[in-house]
């Protein structure tokens, strides 16, 4: 479904064809915030399981789903002028506004994560209140700054750790972790996936991000403005019930032509 996606919103793009992701306009770090309302985004959205994981999390089952980016890689080391940039690591909550847990963030890898393409790295213990009074005392500057915080260059002791994933997976974490994208060494063995002896496919690095909190947080405003969004083609962020009004959005014009998807029961229960 993503593969169609894709393919109409990008004219030329081949599935198959490596060469025809040239066809792509990507950005370094490789957010496609004009897939956030896709049919493959929003099957990834639906599934059952991943509802169930966030409803043993807040304990309800009325829940509402982030509508954020698609992440995205092209393989590199075909052609080096693919090769990503990441946005470093960084925070999506402030620890000043937002001291407490407010999200447990997720992404579920579709292509298999490993040390040669990169992925998700996270700080340990970067959500502790410890942490967090150590990362006020050393970034003052992010007081009133909103929720998008970088934190590259800031002096912190910082660890992170790659979280390897086979495709399927769920990766969730608390969205007071420091965290973000890594690039890996691109030395892909010609059977990568992890044991087997599937090549690789025309992408590096495919994965959807995805968040469920109570729909009880979002008020009506927001929850009138998440239909509309949705109807709009617009990118939301991984925040559900705040609409996208938080610092480091990304946003972008829906694909040409575009039309909303028709949601099944379980998709439509999360809007």
């Amino acid at each position: 479904l993503l593969w169609q996606d894709l393919t109409r919103a990008y004219p030329g793009l081949v599935q198959g064809e490596v060469g025809s992701l040239s066809a792509m306009r990507l950005s370094r770090p490789g957010l496609v915030a004009n897939l956030a309302q896709g049919a493959g985004a929003w099957h990834v959205r639906g599934s059952p399981g991943l509802k169930q994981a966030f409803a043993s999390i807040w304990n309800t089952q009325e829940l509402i789903v982030s509508m954020d980016c698609v992440l995205m890689w092209r393989p590199w080391w075909s052609d080096q002028s693919w090769k990503p940039k990441t946005e470093g690591l960084h925070l999506d909550q402030n620890p000043f506004d937002k001291p407490n847990l407010e999200v447990v963030q997720g992404m579920v890898p579709l292509l298999p994560v490993t040390e040669a393409i990169g992925g998700l790295q996270v700080v340990p213990d970067s959500h502790t209140s410890e942490a967090k009074k150590e990362l006020k005392l050393l970034c003052p500057h992010l007081k009133n700054r909103g929720d998008w915080c970088m934190l590259e260059g800031s002096g912190l002791r910082m660890e992170p750790q790659l979280l390897l994933a086979d495709p399927g997976d769920l990766i969730l974490w608390d969205a007071r972790t420091i965290h973000g994208g890594v690039v890996g060494t691109g030395v892909v063995p010609e059977n990568h996936a992890q044991g087997t002896e599937e090549h690789c496919g025309e992408l590096a690095r495919l994965a959807v991000t995805v968040a469920m909190t109570p729909r009880a947080w979002a008020s009506a405003e927001v929850q009138a403005a998440r239909v509309d969004g949705f109807q709009a083609g617009r990118c939301f962020n991984h925040s559900p019930h705040e609409a996208g009004t938080s610092s480091g959005t990304v946003t972008s014009k829906p694909p040409k032509g575009y039309t909303p998807i028709q949601l099944n029961a379980a998709q439509a229960a999360l809007l």
